[in-house]
């Protein structure tokens, strides 16, 4: 069992080492890979917060824009309705009115045309001059408006195709009125869509990054990069105008496009002057393509390292492994050794013949038992025993059946009661002894007495037996040391009941004699 627990415990802990440097490993790469996903998540998240921050600076820039775009006509055509409300709107006026419209029209890139509409829809003044015949323009949605709305401020409608000229444009209308609050006509200005199109595209943006310019109902005046057929297309079911814009004017959200679907991280502005809104626009997959290629070095180094831990581990496993397969060997090996000393040992301590301690395994449990008695301070009685006429037993019957006496004598010795501690040897030829620890001589004796039963009991037969029964019989010799006596060694123990067997042999055989 000691061999056993030795053999188990190296390998148990090569084993564990394994363990061990495995779960190490498996840290390492566990904390590189939180440590690089949490950084490539953090630079992703700082890209979406840089995207949102120049969507959000990019919209606000457009929305000023379109304020001082829209201001300034909203001036123009405030100033130009002063003077119709000074010079009125007859013939002879109409031609000042004419070259004013047209010096304005110059002084602002962003203006078509200025007009002048009475209260029927029909054309009065134009920047241009030329008044179109036959062209009634009350059926325009800002006429309408103005039909019926009577406030003074600017109305902004959505994009027309310009009766005079066919360009496309925004329509920014004024209300006239009589000087009893009467509908009079409109003031009109258009301003050139064209316009927009060339300040949006002065912006170096993706293929897929959106600029907007709509009204605040959701209608798309204008956005880049979607062609005309997206003006006038209304997407007020999208969030900007659901939920965005009821939170806040202006702000930030990642949402997909209405248009187009495409998921996108929005800025967006709503004019505080007039109901416009203003969206900037950042494509999210292209986003996520420009982060990705500049971080494929970084992941790739990431990748390599991983490599190499994982390499080396496998390395350092696989020196493990090697010396928990030599160990194991060397375990093998000693087991096999000490199975070897064992078997020797036992070899060397045991009779081949009867199986019975031999005569160095006596000697030595003899002096141990002696020194343990004087220690314990109890009595130890030694037994000599003796087959009685042995030779001639030899003689009569054979060797073989001689060593076939001999072992049926030590399996009955081995099979009688006794303590644990007793010890039963082959002194040597046909002669035995016990070892009896604890044993006074009265408990010595009765002892010595029942072998001498037990042997004759065996009824082997022995027609030469010098006693006078024909069965094999055995005498003992008993010595017993005990508190009182004086301290003896090995040899005079043995010599004790030596002499005592002396006296059994020559008092009959077949007998216990005791030295005194």
């Amino acid at each position: 069992m000691i061999a056993d627990q030795h053999a188990v415990t190296p390998h148990a802990r090569k084993l564990s080492l394994r363990q061990l440097m495995i779960i190490f490993l498996l840290a390492i790469v566990s904390v590189v890979v939180l440590i690089n996903g949490w950084l490539i998540w953090n630079s992703w998240q700082q890209t979406i917060a840089s995207a949102q921050d120049d969507a959000n600076n990019l919209s606000q820039s457009l929305s000023r824009q379109a304020e001082d775009t829209f201001l300034q006509v909203d001036l123009t055509l405030q100033d130009i309705s002063d003077r119709i409300n000074l010079v009125g709107l007859n013939q002879p006026q109409l031609g000042y009115l004419q070259e004013l419209l047209s010096s304005r029209t110059t002084s602002l890139p962003q203006l078509n045309g200025l007009a002048i509409y009475d209260a029927q829809g029909n054309w009065l003044v134009t920047s241009r001059g030329n008044i179109p015949k036959q062209i009634n323009n009350s059926d325009r949605e800002y006429f309408r408006y103005h039909q019926t709305h009577i406030d003074s401020k600017v109305y902004i409608g959505k994009v027309i195709r310009s009766r005079a000229t066919g360009d496309l444009v925004i329509p920014v209308s004024l209300r006239l009125n009589n000087r009893n609050g009467s509908f009079r006509g409109i003031l009109l200005a258009s301003v050139n869509l064209s316009f927009f199109k060339t300040v949006y595209g002065y912006f170096n943006l993706g293929r897929h990054d959106v600029l907007a310019l709509m009204l605040s109902d959701g209608t798309i005046l204008y956005s880049r990069p979607y062609p005309d057929s997206a003006i006038n297309h209304n997407i007020s079911n999208s969030p900007l105008f659901i939920t965005l814009l009821k939170n806040a004017p202006s702000g930030t959200a990642i949402y997909q496009s209405a248009l187009d679907a495409k998921e996108r991280v929005f800025g967006y502005a709503a004019l505080q002057r007039y109901s416009l809104v203003t969206v900037a626009g950042y494509d999210k997959g292209q986003l996520m393509r420009g982060w990705f290629s500049t971080l494929c070095v970084y992941i790739a180094l990431c990748t390599i390292l991983l490599l190499v831990i994982f390499l080396l581990g496998m390395l350092v496993l696989r020196h493990i492994s090697l010396n928990l397969k030599n160990q194991q060997e060397l375990t093998a090996v000693r087991d096999r050794l000490t199975a070897m000393n064992r078997t020797l040992q036992t070899l060397a301590l045991i009779d081949g013949l009867t199986g019975l301690a031999n005569r160095r395994q006596f000697d030595i449990y003899l002096k141990h038992s002696l020194d343990r008695a004087r220690k314990l301070q109890i009595p130890l009685a030694l037994l000599m025993i003796d087959v009685d006429s042995f030779k001639a037993f030899n003689d009569s019957y054979g060797h073989p059946a001689g060593d076939d006496c001999l072992r049926q004598i030590a399996g009955a010795l081995t099979h009688l009661p006794h303590r644990q501690d007793n010890l039963v040897a082959r002194y040597g030829g046909e002669e035995f002894a016990m070892i009896l620890p604890g044993y006074d001589r009265d408990g010595a004796y009765r002892f010595a007495q029942q072998v001498v039963e037990t042997i004759s009991s065996l009824n082997i037969p022995h027609q030469n037996n010098s006693g006078s029964q024909q069965w094999v019989s055995v005498s003992v010799g008993l010595h017993v040391m005990t508190q009182s006596d004086r301290p003896l060694s090995p040899q005079s123990l043995i010599a004790g009941a030596d002499r005592a067997l002396y006296v059994a042999k020559n008092s009959g055989k077949n007998r216990v004699a005791e030295n005194h």
